[in-house]
């Protein structure tokens, strides 16, 4: 757990991710260093590994945490299973901002043992999802599929926020969610809406990450659940090598589409 540990150790609250992308950076140099990084104007991350062959499964997570409350003596701690944030000086609980922390210790993880991958890592989900709405759409374009780890607890898979559907059906199946342990359920707002929502073209889902009481100082992590869901996601991504396609369209948007659309661009 020393990697989680560190990452822990770093505070990112949304609009400061610059401490977090130089350490993501300088991880992957050293540890990763097949794999090309790049980032854009706001602070997005994109990494690649291997060539592409057919196509690359994909990971995504963010970069930024809720938290503001980070003192100098901040510590991880471990009671059983759980670790959570500590102040010796404080006397108190510290939020480690594992959500979404968690998720880029997968993507480091599975980095490091796949092969072949892309990974898309985010700035300000947590403030509306600012770095994934404004994304280089480009760099999915030969994504096989995408999974983000950016779910609370150890259970619930969503491939449908707020009630659009950001996965098909062939894809949802693929899964072998039940084999896992896991139930597909509805979420709320995440990176993978915001894709879907620029038509990235291909199949979503969010991932459970082991962290429970997101958002605040109480917040801890199951490293159980949380190695559980590395299992599950190293799987799908050494495994599954189809491509899923995925569009969203509202009614409207296929009724224009079905009469031709001749309006201003």
């Amino acid at each position: 757990m020393q990697l989680l540990r560190q990452l822990y150790a770093i505070h990112s609250e949304t609009g400061h991710e610059w401490p977090m992308i130089q350490f993501v950076r300088e991880y992957v140099s050293k540890n990763i260093p097949e794999a090309i990084v790049r980032f854009d104007k706001l602070g997005n991350l994109y990494i690649t590994k291997g060539e592409a062959g057919v196509g690359y499964p994909t990971l995504a997570c963010h970069l930024d945490q809720v938290q503001k409350v980070h003192s100098e003596d901040f510590e991880v701690r471990k009671e059983g299973d759980s670790l959570f944030g500590w102040s010796e000086q404080n006397q108190q609980r510290e939020g480690m901002g594992a959500d979404d922390k968690n998720g880029i210790w997968i993507c480091l993880r599975c980095l490091e043992e796949c092969p072949r991958l892309k990974v898309f890592m985010a700035v300000g989900e947590e403030k509306g999802c600012i770095g994934s709405n404004r994304a280089d759409m480009s760099f999915f374009a030969d994504s096989l599929y995408v999974l983000e780890p950016d779910c609370k607890g150890g259970t619930e898979v969503h491939t449908n926020l707020r009630g659009i559907p950001c996965a098909s059906p062939e894809f949802e199946k693929s899964l072998q969610t039940e084999q896992y342990g896991f139930t597909i359920t509805e979420g709320k707002g995440s990176d993978i809406l915001a894709l879907t929502l620029s038509n990235i073209g291909v199949s979503c889902a969010n991932i459970p990450a082991g962290y429970h009481l997101p958002h605040k100082d109480d917040e801890y992590t199951i490293v159980a659940e949380l190695e559980h869901a590395l299992v599950f996601i190293r799987h799908i991504v050494t495994t599954e090598h189809r491509r899923f396609p995925h569009t969203y369209r509202t009614y409207t948007q296929q009724m224009i589409k079905e009469i031709g659309y001749a309006g201003i661009k």
